[in-house]
């Protein structure tokens, strides 16, 4: 509620259009975000998609496909996937098809289509751009080119909660409008203006995916149970 003169306002505050944002929201809600994580935040964030690459470099060691391969795989089982589950998975998926297995009859955690999509990549013969022709959706290409190449793109993985923190808003992620293209790339945009300013003021280098990366762990550790 809001008070004017002394009353109360019960007008219902306006949400602001998806246009109307783009022309607010920039990266200082993204550096705000940035200096409320604490030191395990970071260490967090600052690890994730170090530790992303080690798990797809020793699955793809282990049974013999290429990182590319293993790292699309995860991307693509990723959507309505946990992480920890997300890995499972793609290792199970991956077992599978060099023991001559149908794939098919694995079960992973995630959509049918995605999941045809891993299989699809598993067992083909693909370089890195027939890869995300196949993934298409500009969050899980962005999710794959960050674990495939440790977090040190300028293409960081904008999801709800990214979002979020960049809007400033805290909300399910239900609630998060759909992303155009242009806006996501205006959002990656703000993230490297982010990790370029926090990498100076810190003297530690922090790449766009890192950034997102700890502003994701610290908006979820401050807004538990509301996200």
């Amino acid at each position: 509620m809001n008070t004017s003169g002394g009353k109360v306002n019960t007008t219902p505050r306006q949400i602001p259009s998806l246009p109307t944002v783009l022309t607010m929201a920039s990266h200082n809600a993204i550096l705000g975000m940035f200096f409320q994580a604490n030191i395990l935040d970071r260490q967090i964030g600052m690890d994730w998609y170090s530790n992303a690459h080690g798990i797809v470099k020793r699955i793809a060691a282990e049974y013999q496909f290429s990182p590319e391969q293993i790292a699309g795989a995860m991307a693509a089982i990723s959507p309505n996937n946990k992480w920890e589950r997300n890995c499972i998975d793609c290792e199970n998926l991956a077992k599978a098809i060099r023991a001559d297995l149908d794939p098919f009859e694995v079960k992973v955690c995630t959509f049918k289509k995605n999941k045809a999509k891993a299989i699809a990549i598993l067992m083909g013969d693909l370089d890195s751009d027939a890869i995300c022709n196949i993934l298409k959706g500009q969050k899980v290409i962005a999710f794959y080119l960050n674990i495939l190449h440790n977090g040190d793109t300028t293409s960081p993985c904008i999801d709800g909660h990214a979002f979020n923190i960049w809007n400033g808003s805290v909300s399910g992620l239900k609630e998060v409008p759909s992303i155009s293209a242009k806006a996501f790339r205006n959002i990656q945009a703000d993230y490297c203006r982010a990790a370029e300013i926090a990498s100076g003021v810190t003297k530690e280098t922090i790449t766009p995916g890192q950034m997102q990366a700890i502003t994701w762990v610290a908006y979820r550790r401050i807004h538990k149970g509301l996200v």
